[in-house]
């Protein structure tokens, strides 16, 4: 059985990108977050040592998005997926979405970003 959790718009200022001034100046990035695990055990007993909790998960995307640096959406949103899958043993398969809104796009748009889903013992 697997449960999911999740976190919405998590907001940080960073400083990806391939541009010199993304490097420079930063820009806010949005994260959606997704893992799923089993809650029963916990759940049925309202025991929080065994669960993962989402301060947790929120403490480490917020670290690796403004301790690291990284040119491509995707190299960021991979870093976050190995991250979370290595230091929380019981989560079976994570979704990130990263968000870009102010993209460096001569254009009008809302928003631009990625999305991958990462599973346990996958290469």
């Amino acid at each position: 059985m697997s449960d999911r959790i999740f976190l919405r718009g998590l907001q940080v200022h960073a400083h990806h990108g391939v541009f010199e001034e993304e490097k420079t100046l930063g820009q806010r990035f949005v994260f959606d977050i997704d893992y799923w695990l089993d809650t029963r055990a916990y759940g049925l007993t309202d025991d929080f040592t065994d669960a993962v909790s989402y301060n947790d998960v929120y403490l480490a995307v917020v670290e690796i998005a403004t301790t690291q640096r990284f040119n491509l959406l995707e190299a960021l949103a991979e870093r976050i997926a190995e991250t979370l899958l290595d230091r929380f043993a019981t989560i079976e398969t994570v979704r990130v979405e990263v968000h870009k809104p102010m993209a460096p796009i001569a254009g009008v748009f809302s928003d631009v970003g990625v999305e991958i889903i990462r599973r346990r013992g996958e290469a």
